[in-house]
């Protein structure tokens, strides 16, 4: 039997304490973020635009105003598979850069940045966590343990502010399910047809990555060509500005009108207003940008397939696109689960997730090894 140690006891108690008041913080600190990022774009975004071309010359000065941020700050925001690696690597953040990088990503998304807020929750909690392990006594080795606290506590402040501000019941509303055995070979199919979309958005980002590059130290000029591609997009099909995490709901609702081809052509104009987004100056995550056009390509192979039930196309289409760019097969069976609430799609979810990310290993959009 261990004996009883008074030193470690108070260490663990130490620990536990500041862990869950970090948890707290870094959800409180998201919330807030997000709250103060949907007041921005609301006055930046009016219902009835003011002047012609409103969209263009939104999104041009808005690349501006983020490659000016990045001239004076640096570019210390990642990718969000870029941030999670060096955490992987190195076990902390870097607190003094997130300031500056959270100024970045918000100016992102106010301006219309068909991208979500995954990576300020990430860099958030994880450098709260970081600040707190070298600032406090006792938990300086515990520094990797306490980042990933401030990055759980940080996504589930996002979660909250969701619960709070979103509609009653699932974020993506899908008619109601019966299980069937035979559709899990469906689910397998979709989940392969949404890793392809999945592939053409790596393609597309590497690129519109390569298209870039000779602009690398440019900021201002590679703002403002941004924004520029952005607006571009944007006027053309305007539910592909921002993450995603609203607009999908709006072609849930009205989708079927435009027909499958045509939404076929709407997930091809989100994946390269995302890409464009990451590979020019915006900073932001792919999750919910991914939702959005692998629950697009659901809709269009139900009004192409209508035997293939509209609640099993939409999960199982959004699972495979997801997985194939994350590559975190049991991490999307969960967001989308969640973000649908049908339990009884979970299996064909599970494996159209497991199809996805086997077809599609080869594929990476950063790499990080």
């Amino acid at each position: 039997m261990t004996p009883y140690d008074p030193v470690t006891v108070r260490e663990s108690l130490r620990f536990a304490l500041g862990a869950v008041l970090l948890a707290v913080a870094a959800g409180g600190a998201m919330v807030i973020f997000l709250a103060v990022q949907n007041a921005g774009r609301a006055l930046v975004w009016p219902d009835t635009p003011p002047l012609p071309f409103f969209t263009l010359v939104v999104t041009a000065v808005g690349g501006l105003a983020v490659g000016l941020c990045l001239h004076v700050f640096g570019d210390h925001v990642g990718l969000l598979q870029e941030t999670i690696a060096v955490f992987q690597k190195t076990g902390r953040f870097e607190p003094e850069h997130l300031s500056g990088g959270l100024l970045i990503i918000y100016l992102s998304l106010i301006a219309g940045a068909s991208l979500g807020p995954e990576v300020a929750a990430v860099d958030m909690g994880g450098s709260m966590g970081t600040l707190a392990g070298d600032r406090v006594r006792g938990l300086k080795n515990r520094v990797r343990d306490l980042s990933t606290v401030g990055i759980l506590g940080s996504l589930g402040g996002f979660g909250v502010y969701v619960i709070l501000t979103g509609p009653a019941g699932a974020l993506y509303p899908v008619p109601p399910y019966a299980f069937s055995l035979l559709d899990l070979v469906a689910g397998a199919a979709l989940g392969i047809a949404g890793a392809a979309a999945g592939v053409a958005f790596i393609a597309a980002y590497h690129v519109f990555h390569r298209l870039v590059s000779p602009l690398a130290d440019r900021h201002l000029l590679r703002g403002v060509i941004g924004g520029a591609g952005l607006g571009i997009l944007g006027t053309i099909a305007p539910v592909v500005l921002f993450s995603g995490q609203t607009e999908f709901r709006e072609v849930l609702a009205g989708g079927a009108a435009l027909g499958g081809l045509m939404l076929l052509a709407l997930v091809g104009v989100k994946i390269l207003a995302s890409t464009w987004c990451m590979a020019t100056v915006f900073k932001g995550g792919p999750v919910f940008p991914l939702f959005f056009a692998g629950g697009t390509l659901g809709m269009a192979a139900n009004l192409l397939v209508p035997s293939i039930p509209l609640a099993l196309a939409v999960p199982a289409a959004m699972a495979g696109m997801t997985v194939a760019v994350l590559k975190a097969p049991w991490v999307v069976v969960l967001l989308v689960a969640m973000v649908v609430l049908q339990w009884t799609v979970v299996p064909a979810i599970a494996v159209a997730t497991v199809a996805g990310y086997l077809t599609t290993k080869w594929a990476v959009l950063v790499k990080t090894g």
